[in-house]
């Protein structure tokens, strides 16, 4: 057997009394894998390799790990190369797992998990004995780079030293096996009489230094990071909200084929087997399993054919023998789709759970405004209330505990915002469990009923979280993957499911040419979220939001995309909806620093946030400036159902404009007129300022809703087409005429105004959802217990 390791560093740099350079330069030497001597160092078969990696990639361990095939390339390539630099933890998280350039390994493992996956792989298919496997490559521990060695070959192993222990005498080299007398032996002043007497020395201070350096120095390990990542459904599409059986065998999921064909699957933890539950072409959502494994409940959207569109429609609540695959027909209800908890309109934030007995399905109310916590039973489907938000809240995520007696779930107080609860089936002892404001998504409890994993959004991703559900200080449940939500835990307790999104919001330019479009272009564009962008009145500047620093903040540019400059650093939850005041001096905006939305206004050269309107505990929200700069609209959930008033900027008094059911209220270029939006059917109407003479504008439905603006006499929007992407129309208000302008291939963004034309009505800008996928993974590894 053949090995190959890189060459070693030189010796004199074996022992370092500084302990942080030490720590790196023993790292350093570990991924160069000096534990080979010079004297067994030979020229490994290239072909023979790259059809290794080749063999290793298509096998039945890599064939559906696509970053972990990623992940083995780059290491074998760079150790290839001798680049120790591109071997280190922090350059792999960058290079392999898009990591962002600030990224700290200390707060995100990823690297060392996968890494001890990566591991895991190779060795589990060395067990395999195939008989194809020319080169083994191995990871030895302690580092990222690779060990070659081939297993076809004509020469002798050669013997390899033994290492003692620090403080044991060393034991010399033995002397070649037969028929290795061809090897290269280089005539160093370290060799006398066949024997290494320095090297095995430098090795075991190296041995040393890098287990002190791996198990004590600070931040590089922890007892309770040990876990794996495991893959479990990545299909091509979207794949969310996934249910795990009462055996914890099977795990329920929902995936959209790769189109726009939401049904529910299922499939085995331990095969790759995919099974197919419902077969409807309306979407079938929210899975969740009877306590005895036989049923399966969800809900299927009846009026939720366009799930780009955010419409909403009925919902019909149906159980499903998993055995006869029978659908039984519990409840109907009024589904709104207005929920805070996701992008996706059809995940929003709601989650089935069964009691213990079976007997009640426990959900979030769909209907209307409330969106509180009900119970349905399985069998009547008769409804009873469990909680009841104030104001706009909503009440996501219902999760039973174990025990059966406690209901976990997040309010929702704004858009993206919320905080984590317990209460009792019977509605009563509410207990509010984490203080700061954060973006939650999805709750599971741990098999013991002490515990609670929750996702929360950190620095722009969401990451797993665990907290007692007696309250205090949350902590970090490491996942090592881009994004991980929807939590649940499995009742074996043995892993946890989640997913992970990944989703890109870009700012595109559209030039507009008479009654026609030309064609769209990418304008401004990360790796997040961008969107609301804003004309000044002068032209010259571009206000958006993006989360390209970590968090939303707004940004300026000028009107090419370039001087980037950002505004606002809240550091917090979502933002938006940017309005510029008639001499492009000032914006206002909502945002949340506190939790429920506020209006801010701004200065943009040198300004702070300085407050306008706050009224908690209701939104207050989507602000636009009247013409003359004296009053500001907005929308208030003040009433319960959002309506619109006006505030005058000399006296600081306020108005109701438009009554409830209305949002977001812009002016007309002349300041003649108000437009605004119905909240439910999404028209778009039409009043004086002061609220006096509306009427409806039925030819101006936009989708996504608040996807419209104002440019001379016409109300420009768009519409999603039940074939995909989305048609540009104008309606001109002088002449009642509606126009198709154009259409693009792209969905719009949903739940933030991105849609918007320059001053001089030449161009038109609009954010648009450039990808869009999930899968479901695996944690495998410790629960707090």
């Amino acid at each position: 057997m053949r090995g190959l390791h890189l060459p070693d560093v030189p010796k004199e740099n074996c022992v370092n009394t500084d302990p942080e350079s030490t720590f790196e330069a023993a790292e350093v030497r570990g991924r160069r894998g000096i534990l080979d001597m010079e004297a067994t160092m030979i020229v490994l078969d290239q072909t023979k390799l790259r059809a290794q990696v080749e063999r290793l990639a298509a096998s039945a361990e890599f064939a559906r790990a696509d970053r972990m095939v990623q992940f083995l390339r780059y290491v074998v390539a760079k150790t290839l190369e001798g680049d120790t630099v591109a071997l280190r933890e922090r350059q792999i998280g960058i290079s392999v797992f898009e990591r962002p350039s600030d990224w700290d390994p200390k707060t995100d493992n990823i690297v060392r998990s996968e890494a001890r996956r990566l591991r895991g792989k190779l060795e589990a298919y060395a067990a395999s004995n195939d008989p194809d496997e020319t080169v083994r490559i191995t990871m030895p521990t302690g580092g990222y780079g690779v060990h070659f060695e081939e297993l076809a070959s004509d020469v002798a192993p050669v013997e390899q030293p033994v290492i003692s222990p620090v403080g044991a005498p060393t034991v010399p080299l033995g002397q070649p096996a037969a028929g290795a007398e061809n090897i290269r032996r280089p005539q160093s002043g370290l060799l006398r009489g066949n024997r290494v007497w320095l090297l095995p020395i430098c090795v075991v201070v190296l041995l040393s230094v890098l287990f002190v350096a791996f198990h004590y120095w600070p931040g590089t390990r922890s007892r309770d990071d040990e876990y794996e990542i495991e893959p479990f459904s990545a299909e091509a599409g979207l794949q969310f909200s996934p249910a795990i059986s009462p055996d914890s065998k099977t795990i329920a999921f929902v995936w959209n084929g790769g189109g726009n064909q939401f049904d529910i699957y299922s499939k085995s933890v331990a095969s790759a087997e995919l099974q197919r539950l419902t077969h409807d072409s309306l979407p079938s959502i929210h899975p969740a399993w009877s306590p005895d494994g036989k049923q399966l409940a969800f809900l299927r959207e009846t009026g939720a054919e366009l799930p780009q569109t955010g419409a909403g429609g009925e919902a019909q609540l149906i159980v499903l023998d998993t055995v006869t695959h029978r659908e039984r027909l519990v409840r109907r209800m009024q589904d709104s789709l207005g929920m805070w908890g996701s992008s996706n309109p059809l995940a929003g934030c709601q989650t089935l759970s069964w009691s213990s007995h079976g007997d009640q399905l426990i959900l979030t109310d769909p209907s209307g405004e409330t969106h509180r916590l009900i119970s349905i039973s399985s069998l009547t489907g008769e409804q009873k209330t469990i909680s009841s938000p104030g104001g706009s809240d909503q009440d996501c995520y219902a999760r039973l505990s174990p025990d059966g007696k406690t209901i976990a779930f997040v309010r929702l107080i704004s858009h993206a915002v919320g905080y984590l609860y317990t209460v009792d089936v019977t509605g009563d002892h509410l207990n509010r469990l984490t203080r700061d404001v954060k973006d939650l998504r999805g709750v599971g409890w741990t098999p013991d009923g002490s515990h609670l994993v929750f996702a929360s959004k950190e620095r722009g991703v969401y990451q797993l979280r665990t907290i007692s559900v007696q309250g205090g200080e949350s902590s970090p449940l490491p996942a090592a993957t881009a994004s991980a939500a929807d939590p649940s835990v499995s009742p074996n307790g043995k892993f946890v499911v989640f997913v992970e999104n990944h989703e890109n919001w870009n700012i595109w330019r559209l030039p507009l040419k008479g009654d026609e479009i030309g064609t769209p272009q990418r304008f401004l564009a990360s790796t997040g979220q961008n969107h609301s962008p804003s004309f000044s009145p002068d032209g010259r500047t571009i206000a958006f939001v993006s989360d390209r620093s970590g968090s939303p903040e707004i940004w300026l540019c000028d009107n090419s995309g370039q001087q980037l400059r950002q505004l606002t650093h809240f550091a917090g939850p979502w933002l938006g909806t940017i309005r510029w005041s008639p001499d492009s001096s000032s914006i206002v905006f909502d945002a949340r620093p506190k939790g429920h939305s506020a209006i801010f206004k701004m200065a943009v050269n040198q300004g702070k946030p300085e407050l306008v309107e706050d009224q908690p505990p209701f939104e207050v929200r989507r602000p636009s400036w009247s013409r003359d700069g004296r009053y500001i609209y907005f929308d208030t959930t003040r009433g319960g159902a959002p309506a619109i008033w006006r505030r005058d900027l000399q006296t600081n008094q306020n108005q109701v404009i438009a009554p409830a059911g209305f949002m977001i209220g812009i002016e007309s270029p002349d300041g003649k007129r108000l437009f605004y939006q119905e909240n439910e059917q999404r028209h778009v109407w039409v009043s004086d300022p002061d609220g006096s003479s509306p009427r409806q504008l039925s030819q101006v439905s936009p989708t996504p809703d608040l996807d419209w603006t104002l440019i001379g006499t016409s109300v420009y929007f768009a519409s999603s087409t039940s074939t995909g992407g989305t048609d540009i129309l104008a309606f001109d208000l002088s002449n009642e005429k509606l126009k198709k302008l154009g259409h693009v291939s792209q969905n719009l963004a949903l739940g933030t105004p991105s849609f918007v034309i320059s001053p001089d009505g030449l161009t038109l800008l609009y954010a648009a959802i450039d990808n869009s996928s999930s899968e479901i993974k695996l944690r495998r590894g410790a629960l707090p217990r």
